[in-house]
């Protein structure tokens, strides 16, 4: 037990476990990245469709029949993935400036071969943290709408919330900045964590490291493309009409929903009057 205590208080064991957190979170932002290809649609009726099939699998989904829906245990572990990353990242940031001390270290430090990223991580880990956070508050705890599918099921629409943010330039802009840090972060970080868990070698770090730009490019790239279209897509008349559509039906929707189930009622003689579903 003391071993544990000793790993989990070090710097290398800080630095193991930040990386091991970064990885999860890196898979997690590629799955999060391929669903959100829905969106890339010129029929925005079928990325309507698809979009809300994709959310609404993702929030019901519970094979395993837990009394707590799946999607709040995986929510759970990302934010401790994610405070932990953060967490340990300012810890050891500001373990090393205390070890450090002479002011001038970090600027003579650059002299190096260290990357811009490199020196940058603390920063744009904090960018992605507020990033993250309004991220949350705008999407996930954003407008709620409602949709009603092919099977007559009334859903959360995520896309219509996720249009309408992407049709305010301003946000638009914020997420592509956003997702130019995300690939200047992992930029560094992918190779980093390959180190710091005693992966590195002579041989194979080169080939880890252009993985690692390879796998940044396409994130920020991906994530660019999906927000720059969903603001192109949101102007033209025929996704504003079904925006406006969407909106209108959402008073409509929301009666149906608390509406209870219909009922009928027959009598029958000495036993009194026997409800059923229909």
């Amino acid at each position: 037990m003391q071993w544990i205590i000793k790993y989990l208080t070090s710097s290398i064991g800080k630095k193991q476990i930040m990386g091991c957190s970064g990885a999860f979170l890196a898979l997690f932002i590629l799955v999060h990245m391929c669903g959100n290809l829905q969106l890339l649609n010129f029929d925005q009726s079928a990325a309507q469709a698809s979009y809300n099939a994709y959310t609404e699998f993702l929030t019901s989904f519970n094979p395993l029949h837990f009394p707590v829906k799946l999607i709040y245990l995986m929510e759970l572990g990302m934010v401790a993935a994610f405070g932990l990353h953060i967490g340990l990242g300012v810890l050891l940031k500001l373990e090393n400036k205390k070890a450090r001390g002479a002011v001038g270290y970090e600027v003579n430090a650059r002299k190096g071969n260290k990357s811009f990223a490199t020196f940058t991580m603390i920063w744009t880990g904090l960018i992605i943290l507020g990033f993250g956070i309004q991220h949350l508050a705008n999407l996930k705890f954003g407008a709620h709408y409602l949709y009603q599918n092919a099977a007559g099921e009334i859903v959360r629409d995520m896309w219509l919330t996720t249009i309408d943010m992407f049709a305010n330039p301003v946000w638009t802009v914020f997420y592509l900045v956003a997702m130019l840090v995300i690939g200047i972060h992992l930029f560094h970080a992918i190779s980093s964590a390959f180190q710091t868990l005693g992966l590195a070698h002579q041989k194979w770090t080169p080939v880890i490291e252009v993985i690692g730009i390879a796998y940044s490019i396409v994130i920020a790239i991906g994530f660019a493309v999906e927000a720059a279209f969903s603001c192109y897509i949101a102007h033209q008349p025929e996704t504003e009409a079904l925006r406006a559509k969407s909106h209108e039906l959402q008073q409509q929707l929301e009666q149906k929903k608390a509406a209870p189930e219909a009922k009928t009622s027959f009598v029958v003689p000495s036993v009194g009057i026997i409800s059923t579903n229909v």
